[in-house]
């Protein structure tokens, strides 16, 4: 079987709502991606760092990021990592996630489906934790609304010194 191909089990397997678990995620070595988009992605993010721990924001141009910039969130890092503002969310993002992210809180985010918001601070405040790019694939049932999606992403620490996270920037597709 293709992977990545419609008969993929990722694609295909639909968590149970009311299972105890409704969220199969799991993080990936960065070696195990393999959707394009998404390895384009952080190959784009190593070439751009360099030598440093992390590019700037500024060096993640809209030329650079052409390839997958439709499947991107920029999400800034609010009073120390207590919460994070979506600064700019890509079409196929703002439509996978049912809402436009673009100036939005994980507490927004909270306010519209109870308990989202908090998973997303917590993966995001991970990033800011280890200064390191997390990868996950996975399954995800958002119970608060019955939307089920299947993601392979990253999320990549971002800091205008080179080691100092204010922003991360999140690809999924």
């Amino acid at each position: 079987m293709e992977r990545g191909g419609h008969d993929d089990p990722v694609l295909t397997a639909m968590p149970d709502g009311k299972a105890a678990h409704p969220r199969v995620r799991t993080a990936i070595a960065l070696a195990d991606l393999r959707n394009p988009v998404i390895c384009e992605a952080l190959q784009t993010w190593q070439r751009l760092r360099g030598e440093r721990r992390m590019p700037a924001r500024a060096d993640l141009t809209p030329r650079a990021m052409r390839g997958f910039l439709k499947y991107t969130a920029l999400v800034q890092v609010l009073d120390g990592g207590r919460d994070f503002r979506f600064r700019v969310a890509g079409d196929a993002v703002n439509i996978q996630q049912g809402m436009t992210l673009q100036g939005m809180t994980t507490a927004d985010i909270d306010a519209r489906i109870a308990g989202y918001g908090s998973q997303l601070r917590r993966a995001y405040a991970r990033v800011l934790r280890r200064r390191e790019v997390l990868a996950y694939r996975g399954l995800y049932f958002r119970a608060a609304d019955r939307h089920a999606f299947s993601h392979e992403a990253i999320m990549a620490p971002l800091g205008d010194d080179g080691e100092t996270m204010d922003h991360l920037i999140v690809v999924a597709a």
